[in-house]
């Protein structure tokens, strides 16, 4: 019977460490932004990332907890090392036919099963 107990008590443990991890980076999830403005691809865009939340944080840049910056032939941006859980994800770049800065945000939430995938988000960007 203690032996039971122990083990029980183990599983116990190992499970609330588990539901401890934060969203953050150190993971092994990554998104691959794609910003759009109508539908056209936005190249060289950057993201910056608000963990554990779905919520935006406005538009201040210096709220945000990690920036990830896209390449200038590229048009999506790649969010690497991700753990498990809640993101805000807020867009900016330049949609060179209107000569305009554009932005906007999506939130994304990475499930366990998925956390060792790469997920394709769209984050629709206005001016």
């Amino acid at each position: 019977m203690k032996k039971i107990k122990l083990i029980a008590l183990a599983l116990v443990t190992i499970l609330a460490i588990q539901s401890c991890k934060k969203p953050g980076l150190g993971g092994d999830a990554t998104v691959v932004a794609f910003p759009k403005h109508h539908g056209k691809a936005i190249y060289g865009a950057t993201v910056f990332v608000k963990f554990d939340t779905e919520d935006s944080p406005g538009t201040n840049t210096s709220s945000y907890d990690a920036t990830f910056e896209g390449e200038a032939n590229e048009e999506h941006v790649h969010i690497e090392g991700l753990k498990q859980g809640k993101y805000y994800l807020y867009a900016v770049g330049y949609d060179s036919s209107i000569s305009s800065l554009v932005y906007g945000g999506q939130s994304i939430n990475i499930k366990r099963k998925d956390r060792k995938d790469e997920q394709n988000l769209d984050i629709a960007v206005t001016e």
